[in-house]
């Protein structure tokens, strides 16, 4: 949730307006939850042509004054969608339940989030608005180069990479300039030019990929990459209607190490699964324009990724958050230990039969469980930790892209194609066959979990570009 509301006046004739009564939306009185004194929340029912963006909570039972809130101007508004939930503690459809929800805009471009929350008991279906920027140029607010360069070193993170990281990033040109392969459809095999200026700009992604030396010695040396000189890329762009800014800061590995599945505390090494040529990750500083704080973080993980508060991070140079980049697959992380990504949740009764069984299992000896550590899921799974190898981002970027500024454009940007080729692997008999070997109690349960996992540590197509990818115009995926 927003830590602050938008508050309005009117600067345009009619654009607010008192509603014309309110609902009741539910009651604290009589609920079965600690409270020093009821509670009641009301949604405002707006005139023909206005919407509400939000509710009203009063401590009576009588309708609040018609003067209390502000409806807004239906052309001033846009649509908004739940999006995570806040608090409740029932979901069936009596009208006594309450939930309560984040919301955030449908469209991102132009809508700009008032800051309140959705109130539904489990019959109502209404739907709160958020408000739209409507002047013309919704840019206005967005920082300049200098500002931006000011921004970069105030809030730029620190990446650090796991102490037994091989694959580290490069630069683009580092990689062209060290073997890469483009192969096209109906075209022999070339080498990359210079900072990518033969790279198709227009080809659908399967007609083309990138791909290592072909040389085992150089391939093996690309692979590694090569921190020293590398450079993160950096796309500006506005948010919420342009009153914040987006710093999506991209970096480049050549390749993608083998990944670990956390199968309940047996930890079990994918070998080449997970493996690939090519690997762009990110994190994104959401901006306050108006008081130029570090608003919210994004971590990319495995396709998606999850908007992280600033209090979540460690911080260097008092307001540079420190990321943990995980050991092969370089996903982001704000805490150096162990991140396994569920399938699903689990009920208390199973984790205690899952601990139980594999405790049988540990002191059987059959299995290789971590010692030391009282961890377990079942998914993939990530280690972070702090090394020497550190990436100082602040001091290291190129800004590539701004979108509400014409300015040149690396060629390398504009590629269409993949950056790597595609990969199939055989993971789902390897592992199942593990599940096979495991109790019958746990067989069920882990089978579910595994149907659950992501796609790409069965196969997947080479990755594309950064401009290539709806997070490119869009909100990033969560």
């Amino acid at each position: 949730m927003f830590v602050s509301v938008l508050t309005a006046k009117a600067t345009t004739q009619g654009a607010l307006k008192s509603p014309i009564d309110y609902t009741l939306i539910w009651t604290s009185k009589g609920a079965n939850i600690t409270q020093l004194e009821d509670a009641y929340i009301w949604l405002p029912i707006p005139p023909r042509g206005y919407k509400a963006v939000g509710h009203i909570v009063t401590t009576s039972p009588v309708k609040p004054s018609l003067d209390k809130v502000w409806c807004i101007r239906s052309d001033f508004t846009d649509l908004t969608e739940v999006d995570s939930w806040i608090w409740g503690y029932d979901t069936s459809n009596s009208s006594n339940i309450l939930n309560l929800y984040t919301t955030k805009p449908k469209s991102s471009a132009r809508s700009v989030p008032a800051g309140t929350f959705l109130a539904q008991n489990g019959s109502s279906t209404h739907e709160l608005s958020c408000l739209k920027m409507v002047k013309r140029n919704p840019s206005s607010a967005m920082p300049s180069n200098l500002q931006i360069r000011r921004l970069m070193q105030a809030y730029a993170p620190w990446v650090y990479f796991h102490p037994d990281e091989e694959y580290f990033p490069s630069s683009t040109p580092w990689f062209f300039k060290n073997g890469a392969v483009l192969h096209q459809t109906g075209r022999l095999p070339a080498h990359v030019k210079g900072n990518g200026t033969n790279l198709p700009n227009n080809v659908a992604p399967e007609d083309a990929y990138l791909d290592l030396p072909e040389n085992e010695d150089d391939k093996e040396r690309v692979k590694k990459g090569f921190l020293h000189t590398a450079f993160a890329y950096v796309h500006v762009k506005p948010a919420l209607g342009g009153t914040y800014t987006d710093i999506a800061i991209w970096l480049y590995y050549p390749f993608n190490g083998g990944g670990k599945l956390q199968l309940g505390p047996l930890v079990i090494p994918l070998g080449i699964i997970g493996e690939h040529v090519s690997d762009w990750e990110h994190i994104t500083l959401r901006i306050d324009n108006y008081r130029g704080i570090l608003k919210n973080i994004y971590l990319s993980q495995h396709a998606k990724g999850v908007w992280a508060r600033p209090r979540e991070f460690e911080f260097m140079n008092v307001t540079r958050p420190v990321v943990y980049a995980s050991l092969h697959g370089h996903t982001h992380y704000s805490t150096p230990t162990y991140h396994v990504h569920m399938s699903g949740k689990l009920e208390e009764s199973q984790i205690r039969m899952i601990y139980d069984e594999f405790q049988k299992m540990n002191n059987s000896n059959k299995y290789n469980i971590v010692k030391g550590e009282k961890f377990f899921g079942f998914g993939p799974r990530d280690d972070t930790e702090k090394s020497a190898n550190v990436m100082d981002i602040a001091s290291r970027y190129d800004l590539v892209y701004t979108d509400y500024k014409n300015s040149g454009e690396e060629p390398w940007l504009n590629y269409s194609g993949r950056w790597g080729p595609k990969i199939t692997y055989s993971f789902a008999k390897a592992v199942f066959n593990i599940v096979e070997s495991l109790p019958d109690k746990l067989k069920e349960l882990a089978t579910k979990a595994l149907n659950g996992l992501p796609p790409e540590l069965f196969g997947e197509e080479g990755p594309q570009g950064p401009k290539m990818r709806e997070n490119w115009t869009q909100d990033e995926r969560v």
